[in-house]
């Protein structure tokens, strides 16, 4: 590049522009956006027409940040670059940089390097491959900011079309990637559940199912997503079902069944004195889970509704309109009527599947007051997943925004205002430097008058210079001390 004076244009700072009120810059591309600086205006004498040629290829994101670049970062930047080309296309020679001369080795054509071999000719390729849209390098983070972080395109985002779409040709989306689909539809299914969060979340689009709700219903399964939730109910459902089951299987087969023992036919002594018989088993029916504490259990029973008949019948005896053949005399002494004590207790009755009519039927005793059965009642009772909740306003994803940016708003407002302390610190340092050059520019001044001029000049000058002398002092009282090793009039 030439040698350029940067003293000589008296317009230099200031940005031309062309007939139509237009700045100087390179168009845009396809790939890119226009670019304009100062290098590209004409009168500041750095890049001419040829120049302008040669880079109208040169936009990127490093010059369009907003933060200057780098000699480094320019450099790093292109050496990137070139890495990606040598991992897109082949090279299998070697060449000299910007070698014009016959002899001279060039890279061959169409291969990664090729366009080294010129650089002051803008490059093209005709070759087809080189025409190919690379979609694979696609960028998907489309912004990034300081508060919000990255954000990505969109999964269904479609291309920009530069041309005309060929018959039977589908737009591409060079987005259209599994993770980004996933991602994209786990953020509008959490949207979702949040909005729905007063009814049940996201379970609760499904329709009832009733006559009203039928046309729904049946467009729901045509759906995948209503698929999905249909699903996960029915699933939900049949485990309910089965942990039913399996608890009344439980209840069935806990302890030892009780096989009832045939009646004896002689009763009274001779009966009893033949001692205990076999128990034959029964195929018709089997107590089942009766263990001591169902016996215990409803003997209590027995004896609180024994203690209401015993009331019952002591007021007909003392009212006269019972007899006296009823009543009997403990051991102890006391008297009680005679009779049946009778308590009604619910009873579930258990066959195995598919054994048809003359299976053996198990009996579970007292299923509501039994110990053992008790959790199993109450399961039935309750559904498993409790999905309609207290119907609440949910709160607006607006509003959670609102609140989750109002701190990071006011950590940028306490960034700009330090900002603007550190500016102006800066410019009371600047007006130090300033006063103390002034500060020796004037003792120098008054040395030079002490020995040159009368006493009268001599006594003004040493006025001005106890004024100054002052003024620094009120400044050292002013400033903080880090600030005070500028401030040495003595010097």
């Amino acid at each position: 590049m030439p040698y350029v004076d940067f003293t000589s244009n008296p317009n230099r700072g200031s940005t031309s522009a062309q007939e139509n009120g237009t700045l100087y810059h390179i168009p845009a591309t396809e790939y890119s956006t226009a670019w304009g600086c100062q290098w590209t205006d004409p009168e500041f004498g750095v890049l001419n027409d040829q120049d302008l040629e040669l880079l109208k290829h040169v936009n990127c994101s490093y010059l369009s940040s907003g933060q200057p670049p780098t000699m480094l970062a320019l450099k790093q930047h292109a050496q990137s670059l070139t890495n990606l080309i040598k991992k897109l296309c082949v090279s299998t020679t070697f060449g000299i940089v910007n070698g014009k001369g016959k002899r001279r080795p060039a890279f061959e054509k169409n291969e990664a390097f090729d366009w080294l071999n010129n650089l002051d000719e803008p490059y093209t390729n005709d070759d087809e491959l080189h025409h190919i849209p690379l979609w694979a390098l696609a960028n998907h983070v489309e912004s990034q900011d300081e508060e919000t972080g990255i954000e990505c395109h969109c999964a269904l985002k479609a291309a920009r079309n530069w041309e005309p779409t060929k018959p039977g040709e589908k737009t591409p989306r060079p987005y259209f990637s599994h993770h980004n689909l996933v991602m994209h539809a786990n953020e509008c299914l959490e949207m979702l559940d949040h909005e729905y969060s007063a009814t049940g979340g996201l379970l609760s689009l499904i329709p009832c199912g009733n006559e009203d709700d039928s046309e729904q219903m049946t467009a729901a399964k045509n759906t995948l997503l209503g698929q999905l939730l249909l699903h996960q109910q029915h699933m939900v459902q049949r485990m309910h079902d089965l942990e039913i089951q399996y608890a009344k299987a439980l209840d069935t087969l806990n302890g030892e069944a009780v096989v009832p023992m045939q009646m004896l036919q002689s009763l009274g002594v001779e009966g009893r004195l033949n001692g205990r018989e076999v128990a034959y088993a029964q195929h018709r029916f089997i107590l089942a889970n009766a263990g001591e504490d169902v016996f215990q259990f409803v003997h209590r029973l027995m004896d609180k509704e024994e203690s209401k008949i015993q009331d019952r019948d002591q007021m007909s005896y003392n009212s006269g309109v019972s007899g006296e053949r009823m009543w009997s005399k403990t051991a102890a002494g006391k008297w009680h009527s005679r009779g049946l004590v009778p308590v009604d207790l619910m009873t579930r009755f258990v066959r195995l599947k598919g054994s048809g009519g003359k299976s053996t039927i198990f009996i579970i005793p007292a299923i509501e007051h039994h110990p053992s059965t008790v959790q199993t009642r109450k399961m039935e009772g309750r559904p498993t997943v409790v999905s309609v909740v207290t119907p609440s306003w949910p709160e607006r994803a607006s509003d959670l925004e609102n609140r989750a940016n109002a701190h990071l708003h006011r950590e940028k407002e306490l960034e700009d205002e330090n900002r603007t302390l550190i500016r102006e610190r800066m410019e009371m340092e600047a007006s130090l430097e300033i006063a103390l050059a002034e500060l020796r520019k004037t003792k120098d001044e008054v040395r030079f008058y002490e020995g040159t001029s009368d006493g009268a000049a001599s006594s003004e000058i040493r006025s001005e210079n106890e004024a100054m002398k002052r003024r620094m002092a009120r400044l050292r009282e002013e400033l903080p001390r880090r600030y005070h090793r500028l401030l040495r009039a003595d010097d």
